[in-house]
């Protein structure tokens, strides 16, 4: 639908920068700083572009890491054909690539960059300052907590959790460090990887914790660990091939 023709009880700011052929649901809010391509499809009761209630300016006056990070603009941007089902709450200085699928229920804290073609599932929780690479699959449940960086084509299966908080000093934002997922990574569901790099092409079994650096091609399941062998490295690229 065009502009012109979004629904009575959507709430949408006449400075939103909306593309053509987008279809927004019923009952959504869309901010002043928000940027849509054409052909996005958002769902009912979504707010998008909204200022994020956390005291942003204090985070980065601590933590140099979030002083490089902020979106271009300061806008919440969606790129073509992407699509947002019902309930998503996306706050301001998000940018989600083209031709990405957000779930029902999701949660995007702001300066976020989500690429192309990521699908994200139902009631996932992506917290301020995360990196998703190109085809990526977080799915349902799972929590990315702030600055965790995931690389292209990589598996995260439902209710997994990244956590960034180590030291669990909440208030001192200089020792969070979020967790980097490199390229290809596969990593089962109910894990939980904390603060820590994971190597490309690694896998880890359903229902671990990870808490330290793993080189690039580990199998990794509850302490126990080998490489991974070439069989299993060329079946996950042609299985992304087809996605």
């Amino acid at each position: 639908m065009r502009k012109n023709e979004m629904p009575k009880n959507s709430i949408i700011s006449p400075k939103a920068k909306i593309g053509k052929n987008v279809k927004i649901g019923y009952y959504t809010k869309i901010s002043a700083n928000t940027v849509i391509g054409d052909n996005v499809t958002i769902g009912d009761n979504c707010r998008i572009g909204f200022d994020d209630p956390v005291d942003e300016t204090a985070i980065i006056k601590q933590n140099v890491y979030y002083k490089n990070f902020l979106s271009p603009k300061n806008k919440c941007i969606i790129k073509e054909k992407t699509k947002i089902y019902d309930g998503a709450h996306i706050f301001n200085k998000v940018i989600i690539g083209q031709d990405c699928r957000l779930g029902n229920n999701v949660f995007i804290r702001s300066n976020c960059q989500i690429a192309a073609s990521v699908v994200i599932g139902f009631c996932a929780y992506v917290g301020p300052f995360v990196k998703i690479g190109d085809g990526s699959v977080i799915l349902n449940y799972s929590v990315i907590g702030s600055t965790s960086k995931i690389g292209k084509n990589v598996f995260i299966g439902p209710s997994v959790m990244l956590a960034e908080n180590k030291h669990m000093l909440v208030n001192d934002y200089r020792k969070r460090k979020g967790p980097v997922i490199e390229d290809n990574v596969r990593i089962g569901c109910l894990s939980t990887v904390i603060s820590c790099r994971i190597g490309k092409f690694s896998i880890i079994g359903a229902n671990s914790v990870v808490a330290k650096d793993l080189p690039e091609g580990i199998v990794y399941f509850k302490g126990s660990q080998r490489k991974v062998t070439a069989a299993e490295k060329r079946e996950y690229l042609n299985s992304v091939k087809h996605i």
